[in-house]
């Protein structure tokens, strides 16, 4: 490029096009807006050291050789009011620095008044400031002669970044402004923005706190109350600086009842590329949960910033295991100083995780806490089947019931036990590789899973069927909030006079004492015997697909009859989306395993009398087939005999292979009153997760 010597420009006083300009003919009056761009000059940072040309020199080439930008600054004598441009530096060589303009533009409309005072080179850490004289200065660049020592100040403050192409809304008093990121730090950022036809910039009140979000390809990385720390005006721009108001994101509701965390030798690592800097981050793990972790960083260096969204973290265990995550940034507060070093203690939590992964650290959490439990590993089932037939659980008549499809059972558990799967978990207490208790969860219902098959030896550890329980409370807590689990309630059937399972299950609804958060209903389990099957009612009756309103109907029904949460857990209300319920059924599909639902409504003169739920499933899903039988919903029991009960369930009958199946009924009364043989009685038990901490709270006193 051709220079123009900057004496020369200052003597001939003329305006060139290739010359920087005047904005103004006074020294007094504003920039002009075609300034916004433009950055005030900052404080200088503090503890300084000596620079020499040569390493001058270098870091202007690495600058250049990563596409680093310098930052120029200009003053004007008179007023002092400075300003601040960026070029990319060329390559250099001895005692001449040229740096060509990032905005053209922007160095064509500087004022005549103000001279070029200085450089700088500007990174994470540090600043070099270099009072360098201007050799020469044109609209495409300018050429500095370089001092032969330079001057690099190290801040003690958190330090301001550069940042990614962020986009960024201000909301305040019922206005969205649109304005863009240009640098970033956790205790104040700087924004641009510009007014629109409907959007005035002077209607931001500087004084009053607003809401920032940044946007990063259009979702979100950061959200939280900001206030106004400095602003800049121009008559269609403005520059905000602002600083962040939380120091604590409550992303969910508070609870007493917390994950335990544990503390790992060696301790995990987490990787991340910064959403808003872009720069990779990499920190240790100081404890560790299924529900987050925190770690320790850098008061001065730290990029972390309470309420940061963490698109994809992963969490490493010494290099032999790793698992990405997305994660939010919780709280940051001080923690320690260590050799003269502020710490900060930053948690973090995991907003959603693959189920596959999440188990694997659950089960390594689990083991680390109590070396004789097991989450979903992979286990000997023959020693299984052999646990289960001890302990009485397959007891006589349960076998005779099971032992047509025994190798069916078989290859079902092969498929449940062997391999991680997306529906299914077990939990088992071992010793010496001996089964010592066993309980595990079934994910059967869109958002439900359901807790099943809980046996334990008790002459050997009396305390290892409340272990179990107490690993599955755990494990709920760390899961459900993770979208990917699909836990909103659990289930469990147990028989009233069990009493091991209703003073755990039992005593948690009655002491709550809220039938939406945690309920019990009673069901009747008759056994079916299909006579002949039929393919259609006598008139006026008919089996058809319930209507919307019919399943309403049961809504009200049950909302009179008991007011708890079983329809919801057993996904049968009707505001729920029900027209994609073929994802559960696929997830089946691809282990090997079946689960199918069709629902039928028993209708007279087309109003609905009873509901009927028809489930399908593998044999021994559950080992007492409440997975692979028929829910009954008596609405009014004084319009349904017995015996359309009967040709009802002969129709849907031709579902199951078998000419016996269980049929569940609710209300369990109306066996009662219609005197129809009844093998046992079931207390349906469900809970809302967005209550379990009441429900857990008190769970973990009954472990004392």
């Amino acid at each position: 490029m051709d220079y123009i010597p900057e004496k020369k420009l200052q003597r001939s006083g003329k305006k060139d096009n290739r010359a920087t300009k005047t904005a103004s003919a006074s020294d007094q009056t504003p920039l002009d807006d075609t300034l916004a761009g433009l950055q005030e000059l900052a404080p200088l940072p503090r503890k300084e050291q000596a620079v020499s040309r040569v390493r001058l020199v270098n870091k202007l080439n690495h600058f250049h050789f990563t596409n680093k930008t310098i930052r120029i600054h200009a003053e004007n004598p008179k007023s002092s009011h400075s300003i601040a441009l960026d070029a990319f530096p060329c390559p250099c060589f001895d005692r001449y620095a040229v740096g060509l303009w990032h905005n053209p533009d922007d160095a064509s409309h500087i004022p005549d008044s103000f001279r070029f005072t200085h450089f700088e080179l500007i990174t994470d850490e540090q600043v070099i400031h270099v009072p360098a004289d201007v050799r020469a200065v044109n609209r495409r660049g300018i050429c500095f002669r370089l001092p032969e020592k330079s001057v690099q100040y190290t801040s003690r403050k958190t330090i301001r970044r550069s940042c990614l192409p962020i986009d960024v809304q201000l909301i305040q008093n019922g206005v969205i402004f649109s304005a863009a990121l240009l640098d970033f730090s956790v205790n104040a950022f700087r924004v641009a923005l510009k007014g629109g036809k409907e959007t005035a910039i002077g209607w931001i009140n500087e004084n009053t706190p607003l809401n920032v979000v940044m946007l990063s390809e259009g979702s979100p990385v950061y959200s939280g109350e900001c206030r106004v720390l400095k602003h800049c005006d121009g008559r269609q721009s403005k520059q905000l600086v602002l600083k962040p108001c939380r120091q604590l994101v409550q992303r969910f509701s508070p609870r007493a009842h917390r994950s335990r965390r544990s503390i790992l030798t060696p301790s995990p690592d987490i990787r991340f590329e910064h959403p808003v800097t872009g720069s990779p981050v990499a920190l240790k793990a100081l404890d560790i949960s299924g529900s987050g972790l925190s770690v320790e960083d850098d008061a001065e260096n730290t990029l972390l910033l309470p309420g940061l969204i963490l698109p994809s973290m992963t969490v490493s265990f010494s290099g032999s295991y790793s698992f990405p995550c997305r994660a939010q940034v919780l709280y940051c507060r001080e923690d320690s100083e260590k050799g003269g070093n502020s710490m900060i203690r930053c948690g973090i939590a995991f907003l959603d995780v693959a189920p596959e992964d999440h188990v694997k650290l659950l089960s390594l959490l689990h083991n680390a806490e109590n070396r004789n439990v097991y989450l979903c590993d992979r286990i000997d089932v023959d020693n299984l089947w052999e646990f289960l037939f001890d302990t009485g659980f397959i007891y006589p008549r349960k076998y005779v019931y099971l032992r047509d499809e025994a190798e069916q059972i078989k290859k079902t558990y092969q498929a449940l036990y062997c391999r991680q799967t997306g529906i299914s978990r077990h939990f088992t207490w071992q010793r010496r590789g001996g089964i010592m208790a066993h309980l595990s969860m079934l994910r059967f219902y869109e958002n439900t899973w359901l807790i099943q098959h809980l046996a334990a030896r008790t002459s050997h550890h009396i305390g290892a069927g409340i272990e179990m329980l107490r690993q599955v409370s755990e494990f709920a807590m760390d899961s459900h909030r993770l979208a990917s689990a699909k836990m909103h309630y659990l289930l469990c059937y147990f028989r009233p006079h069990m009493r091991f399972q209703n003073h755990f299950f039992g005593k948690i609804a009655r002491h709550v004492e809220n039938p939406r958060a945690c309920s019990i209903d009673r069901v009747a389990y008759v056994s079916f015997r299909r006579r002949r099957q039929l393919s259609s009612l006598p008139d006026p009756w008919r089996l058809e697909k319930p209507a919307p309103r019919d399943l309403d109907q049961l809504e009200d029904f049950y909302k009179k009859a008991s007011g708890g949460i079983m329809l919801e857990a057993l996904d049968l209300i009707c505001r729920n989306d029900m027209s994609n319920r073929q994802d559960l059924a696929s997830c089946y599909r691809e282990h090997g395993l079946k689960r199918e639902r069709r629902m039928y409504a028993l209708k007279k003169n087309g109003h609905a009398k009873a509901i009927i739920m028809v489930n399908i499933s593998d044999a021994a899903l559950n080992l007492s087939d409440l997975t692979n039988c028929v829910s009954l919903f008596i609405l009014e029991q004084d319009a349904v005999a017995p015996e359309m009960v009967y040709s009802a369930l002969s129709v849907v009958s031709g579902h199951y292979a078998r000419p016996r199946f269980p049929v569940l009924v609710y209300p369990h009364e109306y066996i009662r009153e219609n005197r129809i043989p009844c093998d046992r009685v079931y207390n349906l038990w469900a809970l809302d997760m967005n209550y379990s901490d009441a429900c857990f709270q008190h769970y973990a006193k009954l472990f004392v």
